[in-house]
């Protein structure tokens, strides 16, 4: 539906040359915005159920969302469900969609939640160590909950029968972005860039055995921050401060990474893996753009194959990012909350 209507849209940025905040790139794909009702939400993270409905966090909103794409209408707030969190400034931020279609979702305010969306009830757990400021969250094959501690460096592990939290510290660098490769648990750690704490570390923690080891991404202010897998098990990552998106060659005694430039100051931020044409798309805070790198044309240590498509918002601020099942780009438009600057969009890159 989304591509149907879209060849029309082609037709009307020709004829009359924009449309409203819609916009046409130089290489020919379109960016739609959708609105939360809420106004100066700050969506976070998005993920997409099986039903194909596409769920999102708003950290300023206190609210779970979630767009159905077959409803969305872009520039307004139609297709937009919102679920209110139970408690006032939870600060909802990342989330993920286990396999029996509950939303996980972690909370600023020292807790794990969780939303059925047959019925929209939450239960929420509260971690062991205060003032964790809980992050990314995966679920693990066997259904247990894993998420990272960012202020108190620990992973934690939540089983969604008992409710229990089970913490395991890791070494410094709050851990940002994860993902479960195997047995082991991957994550970043790139400091707090904002008060000038620097990091540039990679970590591994062992589920099975509990065993931590870390790899240094340099330069010393690499800042390594979004984590992806692809489907053949390559881990990538986005290097904020430094400016790259690297991958990690783990077929060999010491884990080879291999790093591709962006240009300057180009403030990469998450990325996802396009399978089926060969790219890595990516968020990009400068210049407010989502970025695409083909890696049949990129070059190790060069910006070789990187294309930018500039969003119509010039205080966009896209954050994360992921793939529709048709290969089309969605992301998140929260805005420079940390200063206080919010926005309230989802976005929409149509190939």
């Amino acid at each position: 539906m989304i591509k149907k209507w879209v060849v029309k849209l082609r037709l009307m940025l020709l004829v009359g040359g924009c449309f409203l905040s819609v916009s046409a790139s130089a290489y020919g794909e379109v960016v739609l915005e959708y609105h939360t009702p809420s106004p100066d939400s700050s969506p976070a993270d998005l993920a997409f159920d099986a039903q194909g409905n596409l769920w999102f966090t708003e950290l300023n909103a206190n609210r779970i969302g979630k767009l159905d794409p077959s409803q969305a209408k872009s520039l307004t707030s139609q297709g937009i469900t919102e679920y209110e969190l139970p408690h006032p400034n939870s600060k909802p931020h990342f989330l993920t969609i286990a396999k029996n279609g509950l939303i996980w979702f972690t909370e600023g305010a020292n807790r794990i939640g969780s939303l059925d969306p047959k019925n929209g009830t939450f239960k929420e757990y509260d971690i062991p160590s205060p003032h964790s400021e809980p992050h990314q969250i995966v679920e693990a094959p066997d259904g247990t909950i894993w998420f990272l501690e960012f202020q108190t460096n620990k992973v934690g592990q939540l089983d969604p029968i008992t409710g229990e939290i089970t913490e395991f510290p890791i070494g410094p660098g709050n851990p940002h972005a994860l993902v479960l490769v195997g047995n082991k648990i991957w994550y970043t750690q790139g400091g707090m860039f904002w008060v000038n704490t620097f990091f540039n570390k990679l970590g591994t923690l062992d589920i099975k055995t509990g065993q931590v080891e870390e790899i240094i991404i340099p330069p010393e202010k690499s800042v390594p921050h979004g984590m992806t897998v692809s489907e053949n098990g390559t881990i990538w990552l986005t290097e904020m401060f430094a400016s790259k998106l690297a991958k990690l060659d783990l077929n060999r005694e010491k884990p080879k990474i291999v790093e591709y430039f962006l240009g300057k100051r180009r403030g990469p931020h998450d990325l996802v893996v396009d399978e089926k044409r060969g790219y890595v798309w990516f968020t990009a805070a400068r210049p407010d753009a989502i970025g695409q790198l083909d890696l049949s044309l990129a070059r190790p240590g060069t910006d070789k194959g990187v294309r930018y498509y500039k969003l119509p918002d010039p205080r966009s601020h896209p954050t994360q990012i992921t793939l529709d099942k048709d290969g089309n780009i969605w992301f998140t438009e929260m805005g420079k909350y940390f200063q206080g600057k919010y926005n309230n969009k989802i976005g929409l890159l149509v190939p």
